[in-house]
Formats: C-alpha cells, sequence, structure tokens
C-alpha cells in the first residue's frame, strides 16, 4: 500500500481520553493510507515511563486497524510546544479534549494547537468514550461544518467534504447570526454541491449566537469543522475566541482546519 508522506499525529499521555483519540487517528490514518505516528511529551507532568506508553498504545492501534503502519516518539517538553512541532510535518494532529481521568492533554492544548499548529487539528472531545475496544466510533451521523462565507470557512468545507464523503454520512452547513445574509452564505454553497454531488447536504441558517448555534449542532454530529480565522495583524492563523469555545465546549469531536 502506498502511503500519504505526512503522517497523522496522536498525542498521547496515558489517559483513557488519549487512548480514544488514538482510535480516531488510526481510523483516519486507514482512510487517509497514512502513517499514524504517536507522540508523548515528556514533561514532570506526565508518565514516567514514556516509551512503554507509546508502545501500548501502537499496540492498541493496529488491533484496531491491522493494515496501518504506525511509529512512536517520545519527545521532551510540554505537550503544545511537541506537537506544535509535530504539526510542521503532519497531514492531521489528533489529541483527546476535555480530560477528567488524570491526563494532560486537555482542551486547553487544544485550543492552543488549533491557532499555532501548522495543520488541521481534531480535538477528540470526551474521547475516554471510545477507549474501551468494544465502543463503535460513529458511523452514520453527518459532519457539521461552521459556514460564514470567509476564505477559512471555504477551507473548513474542504475538509468537511472529504470526511463526509469518505465516511458515507451527510454534511450539514450551519451559519449563525446576522454579520453576513443567510443567503449570500448559502449561495456559496453551490460549488462545493456541484463537486459532491455524492454527499447529501443541507444547510441551516439560525439568528441565535455563533457559540449557541454550533455546540447545539454539534450535540448530533460525527464531527464539527471549523476554520482558523486570522485575527488582528499576525501572519500565523489563529482562531476566534467563539472558536476556541467550541473546541472547549462542543460534545463531539472539533476538527478546526488551517487557513492558508
Amino acid at each position: 500500500m502506498l502511503l500519504e508522506h505526512n503522517p497523522i499525529v496522536v498525542g498521547v499521555d496515558g489517559s483513557a481520553a488519549s487512548l480514544g483519540a488514538v482510535r480516531w487517528g488510526a481510523d483516519e490514518a486507514a482512510r487517509q493510507q497514512r502513517t499514524l505516528r504517536i507522540v508523548h511529551a515528556m514533561n514532570w507532568e506526565g508518565p514516567a515511563d514514556g516509551q512503554g506508553l507509546v508502545l501500548d498504545a501502537a499496540a492498541e492501534a493496529k488491533t484496531w486497524q491491522p493494515g496501518i503502519a504506525v511509529e512512536t516518539m517520545t519527545q521532551g517538553g510540554s505537550p503544545a510546544w511537541v506537537l506544535r512541532e509535530q504539526s510542521r510535518t503532519a497531514a492531521l494532529v489528533v489529541i483527546g479534549g476535555r480530560v477528567h481521568d488524570g491526563g494532560v492533554l486537555d482542551a486547553s492544548v487544544g485550543a492552543h494547537l488549533s491557532g499555532f499548529a501548522h495543520c488541521p487539528v481534531l480535538v477528540v472531545n470526551n474521547g475516554w468514550r471510545w477507549a474501551d475496544p468494544m465502543a463503535a466510533l460513529p458511523a452514520h451521523a453527518p459532519i457539521v461544518v461552521g459556514v460564514d462565507g470567509s476564505p477559512s470557512s471555504q477551507r473548513a468545507l474542504a475538509f468537511g467534504y472529504g470526511e463526509a464523503a469518505s465516511r458515507h454520512v451527510p454534511l450539514l452547513a450551519v451559519h449563525a447570526g446576522r454579520a453576513r445574509p443567510h443567503d449570500a452564505v448559502a449561495a456559496g454553497l453551490e460549488p462545493w454541491l456541484r463537486r459532491h454531488p455524492e454527499v447529501e447536504t443541507r444547510f441551516d441558517a439560525r439568528d441565535t449566537g455563533v457559540l449557541e448555534t454550533l455546540t447545539e449542532a454539534a450535540r448530533n454530529a460525527l464531527m464539527l469543522v471549523v476554520g482558523a480565522h486570522r485575527v488582528g495583524w499576525y501572519e500565523q492563523p489563529r482562531p476566534n475566541p467563539v472558536t476556541q469555545m467550541v473546541v472547549h465546549h462542543a460534545s463531539s469531536p472539533v476538527m478546526v482546519t488551517r487557513s492558508v
């Protein structure tokens, strides 16, 4: 099997949430035909046996997806810094979010990576739900994409349609607020409808706040996809505060795409 060059990187810390993230990462690696790289950041907060931790996670990944290539590594530094450096050559970085069982890769790391990573970031909120080998990953729920007509939301649509097409699930495009007319945003979906006629698509426009709208839509989503906006004078794409709040509060996994 010919592998794509850039790996899927998963950060692990020994928690059940990060093990659930490994399952999501293994699934992405299998569907994208990429190597899965399991990474542990060695610092004073984490477990001492980092090498054993990544090897155990690799064994689990191979059990879930026997056909994927898996590599492991440990690196000194904070989780946010290590995974940001890994993102330079990664196709995707995956971490568990909202950890409550002693892990250190929590949603604050996800919020940091969503602003500073060099590739898309998948924050698997409540990842402990998929740590059990008997727990099936969601298969039939829609991919929800937050859209506002901006270039970053077009990037989010590209990722969202890629996920929906490969998983054979519908896509729900959600627009909130009144910053741009709903009709104008809906018209921006037309090229994607022509490009992906195989994906069942629905548009939902609401006048409620962006955070409220997206977190509500995420309740029944397989995944929520949002774009990273450029804010202020910085050249590095970084999310606005609402995006960071979505990463913290959405019940589903959240994919934050990188603006180009």
